[in-house]
């Protein structure tokens, strides 16, 4: 059953199914570069076009990726790096004026988030406004509640088609330094604090799935999932 397999996974029971620590991933966990950063719905941006006053204004990217803009109406920029929306801009622009130039500025970065639930004080989803390591996510949720396994904190990465899992050891991060732990989060990431002890499993697995079923079914996490060596978990 999905719940025992839920079970496995956050009470580290099974050993077959126990996900790699972060420091054994095979997986970039070191601070993002800033050229690696795309836009996506949600985000703000303030176009400023050089002696055109009219057309400097705040554009919003819509569900799905675009933004419109005087002139050159709906350009489609979601997934776009900070450079590659500027040239599109200046592209866009010098169709209608000679030696036109454009600046982009970020406003606000709402496409980029991670989610942190289980035992925190405040469950939530935090903007990536800036770097972030797993500690840093912690402290913005209120930090931990004394009844968490802070040994076994799990990290799921790679979206939900391909996720991937792996344990922070938050206890090492706390009680000896080991900052081999603080890894940096990226977008989409999902940090869950499990408890020591799971006296309802039923009632602690619909608590997740409430969670994450805004956008996507909990069970499809574990229907794929992988331990972060490439090796699919069952379907139980």
């Amino acid at each position: 059953m999905r719940a025992l397999l839920f079970l496995a996974l956050f009470a580290g029971c099974a050993h077959a199914a126990r996900p790699p620590n972060v420091r054994d991933a095979d997986i970039d966990l070191t601070m993002p570069q800033a050229d690696q950063f795309v836009f996506g719905p949600g985000d703000v941006l303030k176009i400023f076009v050089w002696r055109h006053d009219d057309l400097t204004m705040e554009v919003t990217v819509a569900p799905d990726g675009a933004i419109s803009f005087p002139l050159v109406g709906r350009l489609q920029i979601a997934g776009m790096t900070y450079e590659q929306v500027n040239k599109t801009f200046q592209n866009a622009i010098a169709q209608y004026f000679v030696d036109a130039q454009v600046a982009v500025n970020i406003v606000e970065v709402n496409s980029s988030r991670v989610l942190v639930f289980g035992e925190v004080r405040t469950p939530s989803a935090l903007a990536l406004t800036e770097d972030m390591t797993v500690l840093e996510a912690l402290v913005r949720t209120g930090g931990i509640n004394p009844d968490a396994r802070t040994d076994n904190v799990l990290l799921i990465r790679g979206g939900m088609e391909k996720p991937k899992l792996f344990t922070v050891d938050v206890a090492s991060l706390y009680g000896r330094g080991d900052f081999s732990q603080n890894v940096f989060l990226q977008r989409g990431d999902i940090v869950v604090v499990p408890p020591k002890t799971i006296t309802n499993v039923e009632r602690f697995f619909k608590r997740v799935s409430s969670i994450l079923s805004p956008a996507v079914s909990a069970s499809a996490i574990y229907r794929n999932i992988t331990t972060g060596d490439g090796q699919v978990l069952p379907n139980q």
